[in-house]
């Protein structure tokens, strides 16, 4: 299941529904909508199939900051689907369900609803769990497997008191697996009991205890009592593992420390550089709703002073592939070169210091020959016309990604929206508008999204409290 680690009113308030949790003006607003109709207008210039790879993300938020009406957000989002645009089908379905519900969604067969977890969400949000579990267990057991994993992360952030109205549903269609894991996820520390102590079959306890046992993480709490381990020390491990995965269901954007320790077995510099970062996230300089910059930097060096061997962790990092949307596949190594960099020249970038940083200690021996280009085009940034930019594949990306961090989204939109290759432009595009949202609104967030959507977006229309 992709979601598991170590691994959804009536019509009059449509409208407010779109516009739940709107965000006080921020000065990143205009650039986003810039960048979203961009996206939007130039995903045409593009050949058809990479044109597939654009729009879902754009419209998202072109419908949360244009505060569109749902109808106009139907109508984009069916669009998009029809076009064959990848996410978009999850994009029309959310906003559909969000309408009508279950029924809405005209399906000929659930198995439709597979990997589409803003679909889901929707239905639930509406009311329509009854349906969509009737629905589930009609299905064989081998065909309900991805649609069960998704549930318990589609309304992870759902307060307890929804949370077992829902597992009471799921118990009602003997959907026992979604049924333990909104058990196991709840804030009540009691919850579990209560749902074991109510359980029909006991003998299924231990397999639905093994299954979720993780899942208190999720919600910051210890783990759920197992068959006690053999040893101290076995327990001891697995009570750090536990750390590590709080760590991660709290981490904005992305994970690297699971798969590290998944790679390596290397747990105790996992948990000291997850505490490390829990405790940034307490003193709020890494926000869960915000960007990976500062989290995985901390989590990275802090990890490497307590390796017994650091360069197993640039090795190990450098193994571990990851899509990222403003440079494609690259290594968890090559990110955080970048955030390196970046981090190193911000200073100067903001106007905080008049000169430019020696290259920094940290930086791979991979990075090193490009070291020199970075702080190139950070000198640019304050003297020379950035036109000149505009058609270089290499250097582009790079002027972009420091105007982002100089904190200048006006300036940084006027550059983007120059580019010339169209594909880098909507490669760009997307990415800040996105980056800069959470900066913003942070729409395109949702808990625990490190640990259990590994990138994939969900879209949210969630009804006004």
């Amino acid at each position: 299941m992709r979601f598991l680690p170590a691994l959804a009113l009536g019509l009059s308030m449509l409208s407010v529904a779109a516009r739940a949790e709107e965000p006080a003006a921020c000065s990143a607003q205009n650039a986003i909508l810039a960048f979203s109709d961009t996206v939007l207008t130039d995903r045409d210039k593009l050949p058809r199939l990479k044109a597939r790879g654009f729009g879902a993300e754009a419209a998202y938020l072109k419908i949360r900051y244009g505060k569109l009406s749902m109808q106009d957000a139907a109508e984009l989002a069916h669009r998009l689907r029809d076009s064959g645009v990848r996410e978009a089908i999850d994009l029309a379905g959310a906003i559909d369900a969000t309408r009508g519900g279950y029924d809405a969604l005209k399906l000929s067969d659930p198995v439709q609803l597979n990997g589409l977890i803003s679909t889901l969400r929707a239905i639930l949000q509406a009311g329509d769990g009854e349906k969509l579990f009737a629905a589930i267990a009609s299905l064989p057991p081998a065909r309900q497997t991805s649609l069960l994993g998704s549930i318990v992360p589609a309304v992870v952030d759902w307060p307890d008191t929804e949370k077992v109205k829902l597992a009471a549903s799921a118990g009602r269609h003997k959907l026992f697996f979604i049924q333990a894991g909104l058990a196991a996820s709840q804030r009540d520390a009691n919850a579990w009991p209560v749902f074991v102590a109510g359980f029909a079959d006991q003998s299924m306890i231990p397999d639905l205890t093994r299954m979720w046992s993780w899942a208190p993480a999720l919600v910051g709490r210890p783990a759920l009592p197992r068959i006690p381990l053999p040893d101290a020390e076995m327990q001891a491990q697995q009570k750090s593992l536990h750390t590590v995965t709080v760590a991660a269901a709290q981490e904005p954007e992305r994970d690297f420390l699971m798969t590290y320790v998944n790679q390596t077995g290397s747990i105790p510099p996992a948990e000291k550089a997850a505490q490390a970062l829990m405790a940034e996230i307490a003193a709020g300089r890494v926000k869960p709703a915000g960007l990976i910059n500062t989290a995985w930097l901390t989590a990275y060096r802090v990890l490497r002073e307590n390796e017994a061997d650091p360069t197993m962790v640039d090795s190990t990092l450098a193994s571990i592939d990851v899509h990222m949307r403003a440079v494609g596949d690259v290594s968890v190594r090559d990110v955080i070169d970048r955030l390196i960099a970046v981090d190193a020249l911000t200073p100067y970038l903001t106007g905080k210091t008049a000169d430019l940083p020696a290259m920094p200690e940290d930086i791979s021996a991979k990075f090193q020959a490009k070291w020199p280009l970075w702080t190139e085009l950070a000198g640019a940034l304050k003297s020379s016309p950035l036109s000149a930019f505009a058609k270089d594949e290499t250097k582009g990306p790079i002027l972009a990604e420091l105007l982002f961090a100089a904190g200048d989204p006006a300036r940084l939109a006027d550059f983007v929206l120059t580019v010339e290759p169209p594909e880098m432009k909507m490669v760009l595009a997307t990415d800040f508008a996105i980056r800069l949202d959470r900066t913003c609104a942070s729409y395109t967030h949702h808990p625990a999204e490190a640990l259990m959507l590994s990138g994939q977006p969900i879209f949210r229309f969630d009804p006004a409290k």
